[in-house]
């Protein structure tokens, strides 16, 4: 599988034991793995991994992967991010978005004026920005229900009804 087709979730911290355990952090949008398998890229390549188990411990997160065995093979991936496939991750409610959903989106106005296509996310505080980027200039656009009025994820489109002087007053 291309990295590319992949979303990361997590990466390895270290090995942990002698069974080849890792210690892994996840992004603290993954409340606990789901999956039933992870890739790891080795050497361009991205390896897939069945888990055989999972455990949580205070505020750690151990992995055990089939086919990692001994702390030496467990100690080799240290520092590897984990991905997984995107058709694993569960649906987020109604209005909620992974940020790897809204990147490549096209922005437009109401009007179909064309702002750019969104390159990245920015939060600011319990706020997030749509990083949009045209030909000519840069954007930030609040990712707030006023503003973002209708996402097509299907279409890799998001629609805008930005207040007077936005797309100038926030041009970087």
């Amino acid at each position: 599988m291309k990295r590319a087709d992949l979303v990361t979730v997590g990466r390895v911290l270290r090995g942990e034991g002698k069974d080849g355990t890792l210690k892994v952090r996840f992004y603290p949008w993954i409340k606990e793995p789901f999956f039933k398998e992870i890739f790891i890229e080795q050497e361009g390549e991205c390896r897939n991994y069945k888990i055989e188990r999972y455990r949580q411990a205070v505020n750690s997160s151990f992995l055990k992967l089939e086919g990692v065995n001994g702390l030496e093979a467990a100690e080799a991936q240290r520092g590897r991010e984990i991905m997984v496939h995107p058709g694993d991750l569960p649906r987020p409610t109604e209005g909620m978005y992974y940020d790897f959903e809204l990147l490549g989106c096209r922005v437009e106005t109401l009007d179909g004026q064309t702002v750019g296509t969104v390159t990245g996310l920015n939060e600011a505080g319990s706020l997030t920005f749509l990083m949009v980027e045209s030909a000519c200039r840069s954007v930030e656009i609040p990712f707030v229900e006023a503003i973002c009025r209708q996402i097509e994820l299907d279409k890799k489109l998001i629609i805008i009804d930005p207040p007077e002087g936005l797309l100038d007053l926030n041009e970087i």
